[in-house]
């Protein structure tokens, strides 16, 4: 049977795996180790993505590298648990992260997110990336340099953008709740629900009352592992079919 994680391959399996002609999907999911209530784990947005990844995995070729377990969660800092790294360290570690598998001969990469200001900050790095890559000339002028990975493609996801769910983004809500207990049998846990506000825009500094004191927002104590189960299933299939399509899948 085939590895799908990538810390499990040894050097020589990495450099056959690499040389194939069709080179697999690998997922590099990202994550954030913050507070999310009082009744979900601080891993929550780095072990979601993981744990999909898995799943992916299992049901395609892709290998799965292991996860980015630090995120830019500065708004989260209030609240106790939460451990932010700067955006632009954040983004160092997704230019260097990339530009090794590239330098190991990995074109496909699926940056499975697992936390909200991760995808900003690297589609930001991606796109930069690309002109390094591929060395392809802006706007149709000049030359075409070679670059170092000519056929490198990216795709970012954050698996609550699914529309396939029809679920409002929360944060530590009972969707993502619901998540937790199906990937990893986290076991359900009070939760008191409290009032969030919701603004018009980014607004920066984040008003007072869009998290409510306990450090979420939404709607909580609907959560079940039936319901992650779901819900999981929904975003596993949709993500199949994008590694199926080499990573360029369109929308109906």
């Amino acid at each position: 049977m085939a590895k799908t994680l990538f810390g499990e391959l040894t050097m020589a399996e990495a450099a056959a795996v690499a040389k194939r002609k069709k080179k697999p999907v690998v997922i590099l999911p990202m994550g954030a180790l913050e507070a999310h209530g009082e009744h979900l784990p601080l891993w929550t947005d780095s072990v979601t993505p993981y744990e999909l990844a898995k799943r992916v995995a299992a049901r395609t070729r892709a290998i799965v590298l292991p996860p980015i377990n630090y995120g830019f969660c500065y708004t989260l800092r209030p609240w106790a648990g939460t451990v932010s790294v700067k955006s632009h360290t954040f983004a160092l570690i997704i230019r260097d992260i990339t530009r090794e598998l590239a330098r190991n001969g990995f074109d496909r990469i699926l940056y499975m997110n697992g936390h909200g200001a991760n995808a900003t900050i690297a589609g930001h790095v991606l796109k930069e990336l690309e002109d390094e890559f591929t060395g392809s000339p802006l706007h149709g002028r000049g030359k075409r340099s070679a670059g170092s990975c000519p056929t490198f493609r990216a795709c970012i996801v954050s698996w609550w953008s699914i529309k396939e769910l029809g679920a409002e983004a929360g944060h530590a809500d009972e969707n993502e709740a619901s998540m937790v207990m199906a990937l990893t049998g986290w076991k359900k846990r009070k939760s008191v629900q409290a009032r969030s506000k919701r603004y018009f825009g980014r607004v920066i500094p984040m008003p007072k009352h869009q998290l409510t004191k306990y450090g979420y927002s939404g709607k909580v104590s609907g959560e079940s592992k039936e319901k992650g189960e779901r819900m999981a299933n929904i975003v596993v299939d949709k993500l199949v079919k994008l590694v199926k399509a080499d990573l360029l899948l369109k929308e109906d």
